[in-house]
């Protein structure tokens, strides 16, 4: 079975990705810690946010084959360095969350994850489903 590191800012929707990709209830939770849950690896948004922290980002994709980098469609700013992904010698895709949102602007999310280093780029919504079976699959 793969695992999956889900790395992106504080409520860019990791959590709820895991939930709806799982088919469970999706309640929002504040992900304090690393969380192995699965098959995947769900990091708090601390651990990309402050760059000192970027190491524990790194031990924990160890024994991960896909590093998720996931970008909020609704925010207008990313925290995500260019060419960030480098620093994994992983498959590197790029999950857009919340497109079902009326401010989301899925091409400028995608902007992001292309410039921080997402091979391929996944449009999402945990809420509505949109994505969830196209990501699971490309996951797999």
């Amino acid at each position: 079975m793969k695992k999956i590191l889900l790395i992106g800012k504080t409520g860019s929707g990791k959590t709820s990705l895991i939930q709806g990709l799982q088919e469970q209830k999706i309640v929002y939770k504040k992900t304090q810690a690393i969380v192995f849950n699965g098959e995947f690896v769900d990091s708090p948004g601390e651990f990309l946010e402050n760059r000192r922290l970027h190491p524990a980002l790194m031990t924990s994709s160890v024994k991960c084959n896909i590093i998720a980098l996931v970008q909020d469609s609704t925010v207008i700013n990313s925290v995500f360095p260019p060419k960030f992904a480098s620093m994994f010698k992983k498959r590197i895709i790029g999950i857009v969350t919340k497109v079902d949102k009326d401010s989301s602007d899925p091409e400028r999310a995608e902007k992001f994850l292309r410039r921080a280093g997402a091979e391929e780029i996944i449009r999402t919504s945990a809420i509505d489903k949109t994505g969830l079976e196209l990501l699971g699959s490309s996951l797999r």
